[in-house]
């Protein structure tokens, strides 16, 4: 264990370089009218992922489970009539080691708690946020090594900060400028302390809430004088170990990914790459080439279409690539469905009743599971730490190894332990 510690210490930058991104055209999964939130899981702790979906009509939640890389509806949770069941996140709010779910219910202006205990998930606690609820994103707030929650309440002007003790979630409502669209929680000017960036989509701006500062607003980020701001992500961009963000902009003749790198103390300037469609609305981040930086997915509401835009390794992108989506995308999940080490993507398209599956077609064959990162796949060596290393410092989903939404030792003690078992 010792040896394997030393290696995560001094393990530097080397996994392979492959290609750009590239998925195969997307399949359509059927799910019930209207899907809006979308989120991957080993919910049954099966080894593999699964896909929970909300959708209206009945307001409910449909886990979709994984048999050998094929997804199939295996249970539907209602969440109420006219609850508006909207965005979700899964995540372990309990610490029993399995994914719980954590539902944005958008029109009684609430969160709610789905418990899991052995796959099945049972509703908990619904707590108050503030008015329209229409998105939820994940961090650690106050450092204490759990999943903590943020809603962006649209209609209520406003953000509300749910923190979580020891599963039971608190609620706090901040102002959030004028129809708040997203939110992302990072350090962002570099005190230490958990930050919340908000996309006030009114106002062309995405604003810095100090979390040392009673999350007052201390830095703006404006945004092409001609665009507003949608969905907002928090990742290591250019891979110095700081908190970057990212913003999906358009209006009718523009449509970027709006990139701000993270100078130590603040925001720097901004910089804006093409995505290639037209309405960019979603915007999420992960290592979709596998190698070793981030790059960004966008899913473009009025063009039917989904991006990714490679990033060239220092935080820059090139141009999007778009595939079709079904109609008027919306929410994306990123998770390995087919256990071939690539990242896939899923994305609800609102309008089609389905969602989008797209299978990675950089992914390797890594018979040695949670810890075989780089190739050569099938062995476990120094490029594996590195690789790991990297996905972690980047807060990519690929290192979130306990699925809890945060990355923390318990995602280094998964792999160490899946290191020192070797390949099979």
């Amino acid at each position: 264990m010792q040896t394997n510690k030393a290696l995560l210490i001094l393990a530097a930058s080397g996994s392979s370089v492959l290609a750009a991104p590239s998925f195969a055209p997307a399949t359509a999964l059927s799910t019930g009218q209207r899907p809006s939130g979308v989120a991957f899981g080993d919910f049954d702790m099966d080894g593999d992922t699964d896909l929970a979906v909300t959708s209206d009509n009945i307001d409910k939640i449909e886990i979709y489970t994984n048999n050998a890389g094929v997804l199939s509806l295996g249970a539907t949770y209602f969440t109420g009539s006219n609850t508006g069941a909207d965005d979700l996140i899964a995540s372990d709010i309990d610490g029993d080691g399995d994914a719980d779910l954590v539902v944005v219910l958008k029109n009684i202006n609430a969160v709610r708690v789905y418990t899991n205990t052995s796959g099945v998930f049972a509703a908990g606690a619904t707590i108050p946020v503030g008015a329209e609820p229409v998105d939820l994103s994940s961090g650690d707030l106050d450092g204490d090594g759990d999943a903590d929650f943020v809603t962006a309440n649209r209609d209520g002007a406003s953000f509300t900060v749910l923190t979580n003790t020891a599963g039971s979630l608190g609620a706090s409502t901040f102002a959030g400028g004028a129809e708040p669209r997203s939110s992302a929680i990072g350090d962002f000017n570099g005190d230490g302390i958990a930050d919340i960036a908000i996309s006030d989509h009114d106002n062309r701006i995405v604003n810095i809430h100090s979390g040392s500062a009673g999350y007052a607003v201390t830095q703006g980020l404006p945004v092409n004088p001609i665009a507003r701001p949608e969905g907002v992500v928090a990742a290591d961009l250019n891979g110095d170990g700081l908190m970057d963000l990212a913003a999906a902009a358009s209006d009718d003749f523009l449509n970027v990914a709006s990139v701000w790198l993270n100078t130590g103390a603040g925001m720097g300037g901004r910089s804006d790459f093409a995505v290639n469609g037209n309405d960019v609305g979603n915007i999420q981040a992960a290592d979709l080439d596998g190698d070793g930086d981030l790059d960004l997915v966008t899913s473009n509401q009025d063009s039917n279409s989904m991006s990714t835009l490679e990033n060239t390794g220092s935080g820059a992108f090139n141009p999007g690539v778009s595939l079709s989506t079904g109609t008027r995308p919306g929410n994306i999940a990123i998770g390995d469905i087919d256990t071939n080490g690539g990242l896939d993507i899923a994305i609800a398209n609102r309008d089609s009743n389905n969602v989008s599956l797209y299978m990675n077609n950089n992914g390797g064959v890594g018979p040695c599971s949670g810890a075989d990162f780089a190739e050569p796949f099938g062995q476990l060596d120094f490029f594996d730490v590195s690789a790991f290393l990297a996905a972690f410092n980047a807060m990519d989903p690929t290192a979130d190894l306990n699925a809890d939404g945060v990355w923390n030792f318990f995602d280094v003690s998964v792999f160490l332990n899946t290191y020192s078992a070797g390949c099979p």
